[in-house]
């Protein structure tokens, strides 16, 4: 695992996360990708804790399973078509997301702000339980 010391610089790009991330790279604190096409992308149990921003971010189609979005922003993101098995949004702001068609089986949120989530019609909301 690579070391987060004052020398930690978080990938500026979709390429950069990808190419870390093969490398057996998890830890992606403080990531920037707003406005970011990351559909498709495999982030399996990444961790996006700490000020980490994707407001607007496509991952339409991602898997995410196991991913850690602890305090980040997730405003206005696409997770449409998704795979967010066991993803934690914990004090994540999560609002005005797409959710449609994932799958959110052990999704856990705690202490998030969340609205305006859009799912298909008879869609659970994730659970606020731990």
């Amino acid at each position: 695992m690579r070391d987060h010391s004052e020398h930690y610089r978080p990938p500026e790009s979709r390429a950069e996360l990808e190419k870390r991330y093969a490398v057996g790279e998890r830890r992606f604190p403080d990531t920037q990708l707003s406005d970011a096409d990351l559909s498709g992308v495999m982030l399996d149990g990444a961790d996006f804790e700490k000020h980490s921003w994707f407001a607007d971010a496509d991952f339409s189609g991602a898997s995410l399973r196991g991913t850690c979005f602890r305090d980040c922003n997730l405003k206005c993101a696409n997770f449409s078509n998704a795979d967010l098995t066991g993803t934690i949004f914990e004090r994540a702001v999560i609002e005005s997301i797409n959710a449609t068609g994932s799958v959110r089986d052990g999704v856990k949120v705690k202490g998030a702000t969340f609205y305006g989530c859009e799912l298909a019609e008879g869609d659970d909301l994730p659970s606020w339980d731990w």
